[in-house]
């Protein structure tokens, strides 16, 4: 049985799709029992990984387990999940990290990932990391200033990711689940192009079929915005040094991952807005 933390999530909702599609019903983690509907096939747990007992049910009898985790809990969260992982006698994890985490790593948030992949580690299960780069979901955080006021606020505007669709990361998830052999090891997830945040605008303007404005705003306006949100100053600092990471080699070069793992090319970026840009309407 495959566990799966982050069931209802970009890359999780894909992954438990296509475990059912296989014939596989893997159990699932929520916290709210309407959002287990997204998931139909699956066992779900409801719970909290701040609840006690909750990765306990979910891992109990597992085989394998697929983890997500985000937001400044992450690290605490990982360290439960791992204690888990290891009291339950899991086999094999699956691990969704970031390419912040390549060694060396350059600042904390990419620590904090590099952290959370060792504590899986000290499990004795058979792990696998992938470091994704920028998902294509994050230009969704673009919905409100496209819609209200057709301008795009962000930092770093020149400096290109090769964003990457969260359902080719969940494909290689899933591959790696079915055949751990090609697991045990760290894989970078890209898409097929790099672009920056400019570029991604220009696109989403010729999808939408508008002229679009791209500010490129100053790192401490997104910081502000970000604590106003409610997001910790400290997180909040270490994910503005991590995306401000001018090396090529953490998401901004294309590699042949998706390729390699599914047997095809990686999804575009134009083909995610031709799915998602009615969302920006």
């Amino acid at each position: 049985m495959i566990a799966v933390i982050g069931a209802t999530g970009n890359v999780g909702r894909p992954l438990v799709a296509g475990l059912v599609a296989r014939g596989a019903r893997p159990r699932i983690l929520t916290r709210d029992p309407g959002r287990a509907r997204l998931a139909p096939g699956a066992e779900a747990v409801i719970g909290d990984l701040d609840a006690p007992g909750c990765t306990d049910a979910l891992l109990a009898g597992a085989d394998a387990a697929f983890v997500v985790t985000a937001g400044p809990d992450a690290a605490a969260h990982d360290r439960v999940i791992a204690a888990a992982v290891a009291r339950h006698g899991v086999r094999q994890v699956v691990k969704v990290t970031s390419v912040a985490a390549l060694p060396p790593v350059h600042d904390a948030y990419g620590a904090a990932h590099a952290a959370a992949e060792d504590a899986y580690l000290a499990t004795g299960a058979h792990c696998t990391f992938l470091r994704p780069a920028a998902f294509m979901s994050n230009t969704l955080q673009w919905k409100w200033s496209v819609t209200g006021r057709s301008t795009v606020f962000q930092p770093f505007g020149d400096l290109p990711q090769a964003v990457v669709d969260p359902a080719d990361v969940a494909e290689v998830a899933a591959r790696v689940l079915d055949a751990p052999q090609l697991g045990g090891r760290a894989y970078t997830v890209t898409g097929p192009e790099p672009l920056t945040p400019r570029q991604r605008t220009r696109r989403l303007a010729a999808a939408l079929g508008r002229p679009l404005t791209f500010v490129d705003a100053p790192p401490e306006q997104a910081r502000r915005a970000m604590t106003d949100a409610g997001l910790p100053p400290a997180y909040v600092d270490a994910l503005l040094t991590s995306q401000s990471d001018p090396d090529p080699a953490r998401g901004g070069l294309p590699l042949p991952t998706v390729q390699n793992l599914t047997g095809r090319p990686p999804r575009t970026f134009d083909g995610w807005l031709g799915a998602h840009a009615h969302l920006f309407c």
